[in-house]
């Protein structure tokens, strides 16, 4: 009831500017957030519901493309900003998992109004790693008091993400290439734009970064790669924060507090186990694993697959994909659908695939 009090009473002096919601009584924050309906929307006739989690110091826009096409195929998709980063309030002290977890769902339940038995939850890195908080807090009755009715999502993406942080030691701690990526983005002599693309080789691999985005320059109609397509968005995202008042950078105590969020993270192997017992058959999840990823343990990816294995009715394992990878949508949605709604077809399917 408190949460519910501090939301409404923040929401209506903010709305009028842009979508805001404020949430979690416990440890207030102003979230920024999205809902993208498809074109001729009416009111209950969607498709179905996708709430999507981002990770690490990433905006919810970076969501786009996946969101674009979902909308296409008839489903409202939510997306929103971590405390801590983007159009989202960045308070200073430490995160947890849990915290973020709280944020979310009191985003979904009392902002959106969703109730989490008719949406799918998608969620990477980060975002995974409290999205088992979620899944966890639904079935042990955490969120009793705004998630009415509702012991599951009506389906689960767990995408490149793990059980435990950086305090766990090996079974946590950051893949070897991470260190490798940093210490080459920082050598002296680089350009900023090689900075850039340095950077995004932590998430992205070079084959993936120079490969043909099927997007054209505006202007030029030239071919964009899939590397200068994410520059661009990255560009116009920050340039338009400017343009809003919001600093375009995070800042150090933000990315300290997300830092610490994932470093004490730990969903412990006893509560796991319950957690794939409870979720068998009511909440259908998929577990999708990336073998050359430098910022998740491919061991550690496995690990989730492995620990949830009664609930899970698919591991996606790319092992030849880096940490950017968002393909395990369209076998979500398609693993989800249940009866009376329909599967999606063929050709939806590999027209989602090629969005991601």
């Amino acid at each position: 009831q408190a949460s519910q009090f501090v939301h409404r009473h923040h929401v209506a002096l903010t709305r009028p500017k842009m979508p805001f919601a404020i949430v979690n009584a416990a440890a207030p924050v102003r979230l920024f957030y999205e809902v993208h309906r498809p074109s001729g929307w009416e009111p209950g006739k969607e498709r179905g519901r996708c709430f999507l989690c981002m990770g690490f110091q990433t905006e919810g826009y970076t969501w786009e493309p996946q969101v674009q096409f979902l909308n296409q195929l008839g489903f409202v998709c939510a997306t929103f900003d971590n405390r801590g980063c983007g159009r989202s309030e960045r308070p200073v002290y430490r995160y947890t998992t849990k915290m973020l977890a709280r944020d979310a769902m009191e985003l979904l339940c009392v902002e959106l109004g969703w109730k989490p038995g008719e949406v799918h939850a998608l969620a990477i890195s980060m975002g995974g790693m409290y999205g088992l908080e979620m899944l966890a807090g639904l079935t042990e009755g955490v969120y009793s008091d705004i998630a009415h009715d509702s012991a599951a999502f009506r389906s689960a993406a767990l995408l490149v993400t793990q059980t435990a942080g950086w305090r766990r030691g090996l079974e946590g701690f950051l893949p070897l290439g991470f260190f490798q990526s940093v210490a080459s983005a920082g050598r002296p002599g680089l350009t900023a734009k090689a900075k850039i693309y340095k950077g995004m080789e932590q998430a992205f691999s070079k084959e993936w970064l120079r490969s043909d985005s099927g997007v054209r320059h505006p202007k030029t109609e030239v071919a964009l790669t899939n590397g200068q397509l994410l520059t661009r968005r990255g560009a116009k995202q920050h340039y338009a924060k400017i343009e809003e008042g919001v600093d375009p950078e995070n800042g150090l105590a933000s990315y300290l507090a997300q830092g610490l969020a994932i470093a004490t993270h730990n969903v412990a192997p006893p509560r796991l186990r319950l957690l794939a017992q409870r979720l068998e058959g009511i909440c259908p999840v998929l577990v999708v694993c990336a073998g050359r990823d430098r910022l998740v343990r491919y061991a550690a990816q496995r690990h989730v697959a492995k620990t949830l294995g009664p609930a899970v009715v698919e591991v996606l394992d790319l092992v030849d994909s880096s940490h950017g990878v968002n393909a395990a949508l369209a076998r979500l949605l398609d693993a989800a659908e249940r009866p009376g709604r329909g599967r999606l077809s063929s050709e939806e399917l590999v027209g989602l695939r090629s969005r991601l």
